[in-house]
């Protein structure tokens, strides 16, 4: 057979077809670029929430640490404030048991401890201890012993006076 047109080239893929593989081409390009994207961006936050984690996690052993350390320092103020009051109180017995000394007693020596108070020191006459020094320091303490010792060279008696409150016994048997 034998025609007079010249044949036509004809592709093995029509042209719309060629246009329809080339968009699922494009497009499944796309898709995969963008889930490989994603899969990036969510490695690169899953690393920074980790970072976060380890960050949060010394934040918090930080703030127990200072919670230990507010807690400490809670206990040092009161117990700065207990030994202040007890200081004010202790300024105030030394300061009264100077206002209670007379002028014919010298004080020598004075040692106070929790529940007992010492002294030492010198006076004129025996008399003028036990009318003027004894009394107070008897309302005061519950036992009160003095030894007088004459110093001919001084002119004077010394004495040492023992002083002592006593601890109360509870019925039950605790102290």
């Amino acid at each position: 057979m034998y025609s007079y047109i010249n044949p036509r080239k004809k592709a093995i893929i029509s042209r719309a077809t060629k246009m329809w593989l080339i968009f699922f081409i494009v497009m499944a390009t796309l898709v995969l670029g963008y889930g490989i994207y994603l899969r990036l961006k969510a490695s690169s936050l899953e690393s920074k929430l980790e970072e976060q984690k380890k960050a949060s996690q010394t934040l918090l052993s930080s703030l127990n640490g200072f919670k230990d350390e507010y807690k400490t320092l809670q206990m040092k103020l009161i117990l700065a404030k207990e030994i202040n009051g007890s200081n004010q109180l202790l300024k105030k017995s030394v300061k009264n048991l100077f206002n209670l000394v007379p002028d014919q007693i010298v004080l020598d020596k004075v040692t106070m401890k929790k529940d007992s108070l010492e002294i030492v020191g010198q006076t004129t006459t025996k008399d003028a201890y036990r009318l003027l020094l004894e009394p107070p320091l008897k309302s005061i303490f519950s036992s009160s012993e003095v030894n007088f010792e004459f110093d001919g060279r001084i002119g004077r008696y010394r004495f040492t006076s023992i002083n002592k409150i006593e601890k109360e016994k509870c019925t039950d048997g605790k102290k």
